[in-house]
């Protein structure tokens, strides 16, 4: 006999032997018991979440002779021959491959012909959302007033292709990922009597890549268990699913702590030749890192977390998010995970995160050091660092501040009404957001103003100096998303609230007494802008800017 995959094997043939959907099993079964059926049903959810299988067990017992609380008896002819797929009164049909008008007119045709064997005559239409527009039309009134003897069962992955006029005509269910705790027993129920022997840990990393979908994790098992000839390990579902597990991702993080670049992209070489994915790499990262947080917010210790720091962390999960959504559709993935590994080489290198318990000696030396040194010195001292860091800060921003005076004239030159285009523009922008680097942006420009504007570029304020630094600092990228979503090459001026009420009636006043306004040249303040960012840079940023100034 030829071997049989277990995904069919351990399909449920009755209601109890489903595996979650309690509530769709419950209101089915209750429908058949108290005789409340109607004459079409939609079922909706991902896929692997029993939709066909569920389908196939409502239509045997909709039919079986002595059929009980809503459940079939699996003994009389007609459950026989439909666990056989040998009952004619119950026709499958996979509109994947069947999605035209005729195949839809053949039905039409032959729902006038009573049930050979059954009470009802049951059509199941899988995948029905790929059906045509012709299709869907051709089934419309079919499916409104079919012969009492026919009960249609739809199921589709993407509702959202149904057109409305099919989903108000059916009674529908929402089929729900299955918990992964229901998938383990289920699981392991089946290594049982297949005699595979499993550790816990496969069993769970099946489950989890499997995402709620009980199809993929038999069907995952079922590849394992040829793989590795029954004894299953969970190095083994990492190869087999192009995963990667904790301690990998443990010695990226000390190679990048260390320096150790050579051995870093080592690893990365040798996951491609490994044949694992990236996003999934990225996934892993991410989960680990997520965990490492979560386990330090609950239990206030994570040697992880104490070692890197919260923000840090935070940056890295931010940055490898943004990345998945940007190379899922690259076919060199590997390239850009590289680039990847050096951005995160960069935010820990750049963030001089220390360890928690040098952070707490060092408190202890300070405090030492204060009960020692007369506390006029101490005060005074203070005021030194934070007028050299205000200092250091005014000379960092000190050419944004010149090229926002400059852009600020040559708008006002040009100002007209296209200031409540852009304001209606942004209430728009929201909707429009594609990736986390777009949020971010977009968070960021929530707590500012739009104050004027003109064809070629846009006044913008800020309430304080830090969000109008956070602002010069992501300039280019905020120019960007305007150039991307609205199509228009503006050139962006930032101001605080307070400047803008000294400078904007000035102009004001010019602009009354019709004197004239020259436009100012901005290159030189630009140039000499790219030429202190590119005396800040990491030695491998330059790899990462792409279309920067």
């Amino acid at each position: 006999m030829l071997y049989q995959a277990l995904y069919r094997k351990y399909r449920p043939k009755t209601f109890d032997e489903v595996c979650g959907q309690k509530v769709v099993v419950t209101t089915l079964k209750n429908a058949i018991k108290y005789n409340k059926l109607t004459h079409a049903y939609l079922f909706i959810g991902p896929r692997g979440t029993g939709k066909t299988s569920i389908a196939k067990i409502f239509a045997k017992t909709i039919n079986c002779e002595n059929q009980k609380d809503g459940l079939s008896c699996e003994k009389c002819d007609i459950c026989k021959m439909s666990n056989n797929n040998e009952n004619i009164d119950i026709i499958e049909m996979d509109a994947a491959s069947n999605n035209s008008v005729d195949e839809i007119r053949e039905i039409r045709n032959h729902i006038t012909l009573m049930p050979t064997f059954s009470k009802y005559k049951i059509y199941i239409i899988d995948e029905v959302h790929m059906l045509t527009s012709g299709a869907f039309n051709a089934l419309l009134k079919t499916l409104e007033e079919p012969p009492k003897h026919i009960i249609f069962i739809l199921a589709t992955t993407e509702p959202q292709k149904v057109p409305l006029t099919i989903l108000s005509r059916c009674q529908c269910f929402e089929f729900k990922p299955i918990p992964e705790n229901l998938m383990t027993l289920n699981i392991n129920n089946i290594c049982k009597k297949e005699k595979i022997k499993i550790e816990e840990e496969a069993v769970k990393q099946i489950c989890e890549d499997s995402n709620g979908g009980m199809r993929d994790a038999i069907g995952l098992l079922d590849q394992l268990n040829a793989y590795t000839n029954g004894d299953i390990k969970v190095d083994d579902v990492l190869t087999i699913n192009g995963r990667i597990n904790n301690d990998n991702i443990r010695e990226i993080f000390n190679d990048i702590k260390e320096n150790n670049l050579v051995s870093l992209f080592d690893k990365s070489d040798k996951f491609d030749n490994d044949g694992k994915d990236f996003i999934l790499i990225c996934e892993d990262i991410v989960n680990f890192l997520r965990n490492s947080l979560v386990d330090y917010q609950i239990n206030n210790k994570n040697e992880f977390v104490e070692q890197y720091g919260k923000d840090t962390i935070t940056k890295i999960i931010f940055e490898i998010t943004d990345y998945i959504t940007y190379i899922r559709n690259i076919s060199d993935k590997k390239i850009y995970f590289d680039l990847l590994l050096i951005k995160i080489y960069d935010i820990i290198n750049h963030t001089n995160v220390r360890n928690i318990n040098d952070i707490n000696e060092n408190m202890v030396e300070k405090k030492q050091e204060l009960k020692e040194e007369p506390k006029i010195e101490a005060s005074t001292n203070k005021k030194e660092e934070n007028s050299k860091i205000q200092k250091d800060n005014d000379n960092k921003y000190e050419d944004y501040f010149k090229l926002m005076k400059i852009r600020q004239n040559n708008i006002l030159c040009d100002a007209d009404k296209s200031v409540n285009s852009y304001k209606k523009l942004f209430i728009e922008l929201e909707s429009n957001i594609d990736n986390l680097e777009e949020r971010q942006l977009y968070n960021l420009l929530m707590d500012c103003n739009i104050v004027a504007g003109s064809p070629n570029g846009i006044v913008i304020t800020a309430s304080s100096n830090n969000i109008l630094e956070e602002l010069f600092e992501n300039i280019n990228k905020i120019e960007k998303l305007f150039l991307d979503k609205w199509e228009s090459e503006l050139e962006v001026c930032f101001l605080t609230d307070d400047e803008w009420k000294d400078t904007a009636e000035d102009f004001r006043k010019r602009i009354r007494n019709k004197e004239k306004i020259d436009k100012i040249d901005e290159t030189e303040v630009i140039n000499n802008i790219k030429q202190k960012n590119n005396k800040n840079k990491s030695e491998f940023e330059d790899l990462l800017e792409i279309g920067e100034w």
